[in-house]
C-alpha cells in the first residue's frame, strides 16, 4: 500500500523538477509549503537521497535538488524509494495454505499476487514526466 510518503515524495519531486528552478529548495520551505513537519519530510528526503532521486546541498544558499531525470524515473521508483518497498495486496500470506480450505487460500493468494505484479508493472511503465505532460495538459485545458 502507498502511504502519504509516496504522495509527498511525488509533490517534492515535481516541485524540484520545475524548470525555472535555478537554487535548491529548503526542507523548511517544502514543509511549510505542504503542511508537514520537517522531520517528516526529512525522513521521505532521506529515502530518496538513497535512492539517488535528490541529492542535497549544505550551508548558506543549500538544499534540496533533483539528483534524476524524471524521462527515466518511474512512479515505481518514486514509490519505492519513498516507502523501502510496496505491496498493494497483502495479508493473505498469513493464512496457512494447509487445512480444509488449503486450495482457497491458495487460490486467492495467487490472483491477489497475480494482480500486484500487474500493477507493479503499470507503475514501472509510467514516468514522472507522463505525469508533468498530464498536468500542463490539465492546466491549459482550464485556462482556455
Amino acid at each position: 500500500m502507498f502511504s502519504s510518503k509516496t504522495y509527498l515524495a511525488l509533490l517534492v519531486v515535481l516541485e524540484l523538477s520545475e524548470k525555472e528552478r535555478s537554487a535548491p529548495l529548503t526542507s523548511r520551505h517544502l514543509a511549510r509549503q505542504y503542511n508537514v513537519s520537517k522531520r517528516y519530510l526529512e525522513v521521505v528526503f532521506n529515502n530518496l537521497a538513497k535512492a539517488g532521486i535528490i541529492s542535497s546541498k549544505r550551508g548558506i544558499g543549500g538544499g534540496y535538488f533533483l539528483a534524476s531525470d524524471i524521462e527515466k524515473l518511474s512512479v515505481y521508483d518514486l514509490a519505492m524509494a519513498a516507502e523501502g518497498g510496496i505491496k498493494i495486496f497483502s495479508g493473505g500470506e498469513y493464512l496457512a495454505e494447509e487445512g480444509p480450505r488449503a486450495e482457497l487460500i491458495k487460490g486467492i493468494n495467487g490472483f491477489w499476487n497475480e494482480l500486484n505484479d500487474e500493477i507493479m508493472q503499470n507503475l514501472k511503465r509510467h514516468k514522472l514526466s507522463d505525469l508533468v505532460s498530464y498536468l500542463t495538459d490539465l492546466k491549459e485545458m482550464y485556462y482556455i
